[in-house]
């Protein structure tokens, strides 16, 4: 009997562990200073594309899928997650060559433990402006804003004051390239530059992210 019941309260924790636990456990989402992006080179990251030529010849062919950096940024504030450390590294893969987040000071960051160690959620980041009002916020997100999931989406673009000027060269983009980059409704459009209007504050992309590009991964349901 006591040992019936030993067993059933062991298959009751288990469930409880197994269902309470998902990849938003392992998530954490960050403002970031950049203190250094790096280089790694890697050589077990290979595609392996198999040929057969002439006489049955088979030739191998290896490409690299992804470039690997190794990240480290100092946490401002954390925004999604546990992490006891002021500072963090993690590895980041990208198909294109140097992460583009790395071109920005400040971001927000979303970044993953998989098999204890942390990497970067492909792709995912904001860059990071102060505000008027000392806060930080993102211009609007075209591409998050048009994800195929946004009919999941509950925030707006609001109206922001940046702190300083936030604009984007448009002289060398087609008409039509700049509609789609950057819509009036939310951008001002002066002396070939595209000027930050509309965007949002950390908790609402923080929203954003998890009903478009996080849902679509299965992180968020």
């Amino acid at each position: 009997m006591v040992k019936s019941f030993i067993t059933l309260i062991a298959l009751f924790l288990v469930f409880i562990f197994a269902t309470g636990q998902n990849r938003a456990d392992s998530l954490l989402v960050f403002i970031g200073e950049k203190i250094e992006v790096k280089y790694s080179p890697i050589d077990k990251n290979l595609f392996v594309d198999t040929l057969i030529e002439g006489n049955d010849t088979i030739i191998n062919r290896q490409f690299v899928i992804d470039h690997k950096y190794i990240a480290k940024y100092k946490i401002l504030k954390l925004v999604q997650g546990n992490f006891k450390w002021d500072t963090i590294e993690f590895t980041v893969f990208d198909h294109y060559g140097v992460p583009p987040f790395s071109k920005y000071q400040t971001v927000l960051l979303f970044v993953s433990y998989s098999n204890g160690k942390l990497y970067h959620e492909k792709y995912q980041y904001y860059d990071l402006y102060l505000t008027s009002s000392g806060e930080w916020a993102s211009p609007y997100s075209m591409r998050d804003y048009n994800h195929a999931y946004k009919n999941s989406i509950t925030v707006k673009p609001e109206k922001i004051q940046f702190k300083n000027e936030i604009s984007f060269p448009v002289s060398n983009m087609s008409e039509k390239e700049v509609k789609r980059c950057y819509p009036k409704s939310y951008f001002k459009i002066e002396n070939d530059r595209a000027i930050a209007v509309y965007g949002n504050y950390v908790d609402d992309l923080f929203k954003l992210k998890q009903q478009t590009i996080l849902k679509a991964r299965g992180i968020f349901r």
